[in-house]
């Protein structure tokens, strides 16, 4: 049995707090998984600061370029009113004409305004429920990375799984499982070896407490190498 979480075993290409576990017997069927935001933000502080510089320089830009938008129709409708009033200045009558077509001209500037100002919103909404996923692509690998980390330091060196499907750093995932799996493998030898002495020793060992005691130790730190391999 492998010595990772149940949060980071990857079954079919998934973490394993994507897939939840059926019976042993597979009698009953298993709860559907309630996906988390949680799950997204698994290193909240790189995740949310990245998402946010973006969101914010995306927004500036969109304001940017809606207020020039904004100016040009504005500058547009001032100058269709300006030219309304120079020719109709001289008949009453189409005073109410040139005030309504000018009213409508404003409105559609408002109009405008509150458009842009909706797709702007939702440009944002998109673009950061976006950049959480992308972002999740990379963190998780690098929360898997440093989970294995920690139990390198604790001595335990149990088996890698892959990441998921989908998730970026693969290359570098790759050269740390090739270290990691060139470190189990010296200690597996060292295990080997060890054994092997011990098996040598104890066949030609005499009554000797002091050589049993030895031995005893050597088996010990054997069966404590075995767990951290596990």
């Amino acid at each position: 049995m492998s010595d990772v979480p149940a949060a980071t075993v990857v079954q079919d290409g998934k973490l394993g707090g994507d897939v939840p576990k059926g019976d042993a017997g597979g009698g009953k069927p298993r709860t559907p998984y309630k996906r988390k935001l949680s799950n997204y933000l698994l290193d909240r502080s790189l995740q949310l600061r990245y998402v946010l510089l973006v969101t914010i320089l995306s927004g500036v830009i969109a304001a940017s370029l809606g207020f020039l938008i904004y100016q040009q129709s504005a500058t547009g409708s001032d100058s269709i009113a300006g030219d309304l009033a120079e020719l109709t200045k001289h008949d009453a009558s189409l005073d109410d004409f040139r005030d309504q077509e000018v009213d409508k001209l404003h409105s559609d500037d408002r109009k405008l305004v509150y458009e842009m100002v909706g797709v702007g919103i939702g440009l944002v909404l998109i673009l950061s429920a976006y950049l959480v996923l992308m972002t999740h692509k990379v963190a998780g690998p690098l929360y898997k990375v440093s989970m294995y980390f920690d139990r390198m330091a604790d001595g335990r060196l149990g088996n890698i799984t892959a990441l998921r499907r989908g998730d970026m750093l693969q290359d570098f995932f790759g050269n740390f499982r090739e270290m990691h799996e060139a470190v189990r493998t010296r200690l597996q030898t060292d295990v080997i070896t060890m054994e092997s002495a011990a098996t040598a020793l104890r066949a030609k060992a005499s009554a000797s407490g002091e050589l049993a005691d030895a031995l005893d130790a050597i088996d010990k730190h054997v069966t404590q190498r075995k767990k951290q391999l596990l």
